[in-house]
């Protein structure tokens, strides 16, 4: 392991680096998109060349073969654009700091909004013609290789504007990203946290990245200090955080309204033909199975042997004689092993990822906070993550390569204009790769204190995934709601809101600091648009999936043929054709009692560990 590796893996007592210290073998390698600068303004400027003769069939979609033959240059453009897209946002989010990066995102994104405004003409003149001629376009032989794409313009007919409305919505598409982007750069380049005192008395630095590390600490003067100083630097700049989350908001809410749907909730969830009835359906078999979590955080309560648990006690492990520090060759071995039932392909392909640098490891001052996978038809399924070294952070390396995979198998399986899938099935790749990832470490780890740590992770992931993800769910619903019926979003609301939720969720075992309450005030999901959900539905699923992928080769390959399929048909029809439907209430009953065992499984490690 070099100098710089154990500098990043040994938690917050080391300084954050800068970008230009990080060696190049622990980045991405982002020249395989574009080597130069210059190679990628040359692409910039081909858009508009791409983009001209789409222009000129204006007025000509009134035939299948026109229509087809629209797609088929609009999905060049597209490929163009979401490459040069990729790599700016990819440079971007190496360093928020950085001006010429920043830039050249700046300038994609108005490009985006550009082509969008010049293009928005031809959907309403495809969607102009009758129902009956619509449907006969989707089932011609012209199209066949556009009939999901027509199946789902078919469906969008009656939330349609005109041709001027549809422009006038598309060119304003950078203007009402504007709130998502200022919290954005507030949040990751120009907030700066206060130093806090590590376990041995010494100054360390706190940020986005590390608040984990500080959190996990067995000292809960730590774990209180870091809450503090986290809460009262967002709390500093409250006001201007929801100003930017209820104009978000706000948009959301707009754009449902003009498309003539029902709610926000409705129209994010219409493009994946997902019912509202299934959003509903998770926070009220969430809300049946709070006992059980309640138990969870007695039980943790119970543990830390502590008289009142507070939020800052939610992540530190309850098993202190197991301290876990994971080097990243450690965790990339324990992945590769975890995903042997994938079969030999799949490991080959994922040995690759580590070899051909789709990873950019380590944290470094400026550098976008959390982890992501992003990537495009013609790039490498690139992976941000900001690696510290815990076991959580080996629980997001299998779940980004999950995403990560899911793309390459998609991508080398589908064309270009099936391959992109929905988020709803994006997660289920990625969480199925972590139940994978515990069952191998379950299987292979027989110390009493290790297997609790575990399981006690297991108890976390559902805590984090399904439990807080659908109380984000909940949330995002409810202010939505507030705002749509003119009450406006002030910080206080939000505030009193976010607390009171919270406090249903964890139940009476925990006195939660009042500053938990401004937690919305840091979750960049609540600007993605009722994304949250998706986590928690796939979580479910991904419990099914494992255990029958460990089953037999015959349903591991139902499973690799779900990644596989991309965008070719609607979500649930997939998932549900490889074997697992999403619309039952028992797979959510089912999943939660996986959990209520759990819990009782760690119960009894914890009180009989021999």
């Amino acid at each position: 392991m070099s100098d710089y590796q154990r500098q990043q893996e040994a938690g917050p007592d080391s300084g954050i680096r800068e970008r230009r210290e990080m060696p190049a073998e622990q980045q991405w390698n982002l020249e395989e998109v574009y080597s130069s600068a210059e190679q990628w303004e040359a692409d910039f400027r081909r858009l508009d060349q791409l983009a001209a003769p789409l222009e000129q069939l204006k007025g000509s979609l009134d035939r299948a073969a026109a229509v087809a033959d629209f797609f088929r240059q609009e999905a060049d453009l597209d490929r163009l654009a979401e490459k040069l897209y990729v790599y700016a946002h990819l440079k971007a989010d190496e360093d928020t700091a950085d001006s010429p990066n920043q830039g050249r995102q700046t300038r994609m994104r108005g490009k985006l909004a550009e082509l969008a405004g010049r293009l928005a003409w031809a959907v309403p003149e495809i969607l102009a013609q009758p129902h009956g001629v619509l449907c006969e376009w989707t089932g011609s032989e012209a199209l066949r290789e556009f009939r999901q794409r027509m199946t789902k313009l078919v469906r969008r007919k009656a939330h349609t504007l005109s041709e001027p409305e549809e422009t006038l919505l598309s060119k304003a598409g950078e203007i009402f990203a504007a709130p998502q982007q200022a919290f954005s750069m507030l949040t990751n380049a120009d907030m700066r946290f206060p130093q806090v005192k590590g376990e041995d008395g010494q100054l360390r630095d706190l940020s986005q990245g590390r608040y984990i590390t500080f959190l996990i600490s067995p000292q809960r003067r730590v774990r209180t200090e870091a809450f503090a100083a986290m809460y009262d630097t967002y709390g500093s700049f409250r006001n201007t955080l929801a100003s930017t989350l209820s104009h978000t908001v706000k948009t959301h809410n707009y754009h449902a309204q003009v498309r003539h749907y029902g709610s926000a909730l409705e129209a994010a969830l219409a493009d994946d033909h997902i019912p509202t009835s299934l959003y509903d359906s998770l926070i009220a078999a969430t809300h049946q199975a709070l006992p059980a979590f309640h138990d969870y955080v007695a039980l943790r309560r119970d543990q830390l042997g502590l008289a009142d648990l507070d939020m800052c006690d939610m992540y530190v492990p309850i098993v202190p004689d197991c301290q876990i520090r994971v080097p990243f060759e450690q965790a990339r071995q324990w992945v590769l092993d975890a995903c042997r039932p994938l079969g030999q392909e799949y490991c080959r392909i994922l040995e690759s990822a580590f070899a051909d640098r789709w990873i950019d490891i380590y944290e470094n001052r400026g550098k976008r906070s959390g982890a992501y996978s992003s990537g495009c038809y013609d790039s490498f399924p690139y992976i941000l993550l900001n690696y510290q070294g815990t076991l959580d952070d080996v629980f997001t390396l299998a779940h980004e390569l999950g995403h990560s995979m899911h793309t390459h198998l998609a991508n080398h399986a589908q064309p270009y204009h099936t391959a992109s899938y929905p988020i709803f099935i994006a997660e289920i790749a990625s969480t199925t790769n972590e139940a994978l990832l515990l069952h191998h470490l379950l299987q292979t780890r027989t110390e009493p204190s290790f297997r609790a740590y575990l399981l006690n992770h297991l108890c976390d992931a559902f805590k984090g995934t399904v439990y807080r993800q659908t109380m984000f769910a909940e949330f995002e619903k409810l202010i939505h709601e507030t705002d749509a019926s003119g009450q406006p979003l002030t910080p206080d609301a939000l505030g009193q809101a976010y607390y009171d939720l919270n406090a249903r969720y964890y139940g009476p075992e925990v006195s939660a600091d009042r500053r938990i309450g401004l937690e919305w005030a840091r979750i960049p999901h609540f600007y993605y648009n009722f994304y949250v959900y998706k986590y928690a539905t796939s979580f479910c699923a991904a419990q099914v999936f494992y255990r029958r992928i460990l089953e037999s080769v015959e349903e591991r390959d139902r499973y690799l043929g779900l990644l596989r399929a991309g965008g070719s048909a609607d979500p649930l029809d997939l998932v549900q054709a490889a074997g697992v439907d999403l619309t039952r209430p028992q797979t959510y009953r089912d999943a939660f009692a996986t959990f209520a065992e759990t819990v009782q499984a760690l119960r009894r490690q914890l009180t009989h560990p021999g």
